[in-house]
């Protein structure tokens, strides 16, 4: 997987730009950076600070599917579908029209994480998380209900907020068209804890895999690390909304994408998700900007046009499944 992600992300530096762009401009950059010549300038300036928050939040979104999916035991969880990244996209949606002063003041970061916290906490209480068993119908219907209510608050937030609203819309379709190396450093050491803390999860989330009573039965504590996953969930969705908006679909996708390729084991998951995530929106990046090329289109365009027939496709086999 590490060389698809090393082709993705040189694609990514060099694909679709009025600039002759060529990959080795990008390897001469990273052997000795010429501040004169044009194509070093946009590569480092644009191009890298872009691919590099496509790399941490693609990773952030697919681990925090995954970790969603395995706490859930529900292969239809993701931050999308059960409202995670809607809350956070509310409550940056606020802060960025002023319509509430002092949400606006505070930092972006502890706004989204605020934001998917209390929608996580909701869909905790709601789904009955905190019970044992689940029941994974109700926590469906939790965050799918969820999901509708922040999106309707959000657009709300944005008609009110006349002056504001045409940037935080195009925000909240999900793009990575104006991010920055501030942005990059605001996600990476974030994103790289939730990792740390998925990694920390995975073999709790192997014993839950194997049912809640065998899980209680070999000494598992099921409500913290259920609790434990919320927050790495929270974190992780947090800090890629605060960056690239709530682009959809990718914490669904791909966690099913890689059990196909290398079993159920959430050692080997947690990295595999974190690669493929990466590979996927850097590639899904490079083709939402050859769109309307040389106009730029945003990222959760095509990953929502995507992850609508993935998530239909395995809502309808979930749906045969309790049938037969």
């Amino acid at each position: 997987m590490v060389p698809v992600l090393l082709v993705a992300f040189g694609l990514a530096l060099t694909s679709h730009s009025q600039f002759d762009l060529r990959l080795r401009d990008v390897v001469t950059l990273a052997v000795a950076f010429d501040p004169a010549n044009l194509n070093h300038q946009v590569i480092a300036s644009l191009r890298l600070p872009r691919a590099l928050a496509a790399t941490f939040v693609g990773a952030a979104l697919a681990v925090a599917g995954l970790v969603m999916q395995g706490m859930t035991r529900n292969p239809l969880a993701s931050p999308s579908v059960f409202g995670v990244s809607a809350g956070a996209a509310l409550a940056f949606a606020v802060s960025a029209t002023g319509l509430i002063a002092w949400v606006a003041a505070l930092p972006l970061l502890l706004v989204t994480f605020c934001g998917a916290g209390l929608a996580g906490v909701l869909v905790f209480f709601l789904g009955g998380l905190h019970r044992t068993p689940i029941h994974p119908v109700r926590v469906i219907l939790a965050g799918v209900a969820l999901n509708f209510l922040f999106l309707s608050m959000t657009r709300g937030a944005v008609i009110l907020a006349d002056e504001n609203a045409y940037g935080v819309f195009h925000w909240l379709t999900g793009s990575l068209g104006n991010v920055t190396f501030d942005d990059v450093q605001l996600v990476v050491p974030w994103t790289l804890l939730g990792l740390a803390g998925a990694l920390w999860l995975s073999q709790p989330l192997n014993l839950l895999r194997l049912g809640e009573e065998r899980m209680q039965n070999l000494g598992g504590g099921i409500r913290q690390v259920r609790w434990l996953g919320s927050l790495v969930v929270v974190l992780l969705v947090a800090a890629a909304v605060c960056v690239a908006g709530p682009i959809g679909f990718v914490g669904l996708m791909v966690p099913h994408i890689a059990r196909a390729l290398i079993g159920t084991d959430y050692r080997l998951l947690v990295p595999a998700c974190a690669l493929l995530g990466a590979i996927l929106l850097l590639v899904a990046d490079t083709l939402a900007r050859g769109l309307r090329f040389p106009n730029d289109s945003p990222v959760g365009i095509l990953t929502t046009l995507l992850g609508a027939g993935f998530f239909l496709f395995l809502a309808r086999r979930k749906t045969l499944e309790v049938m037969g």
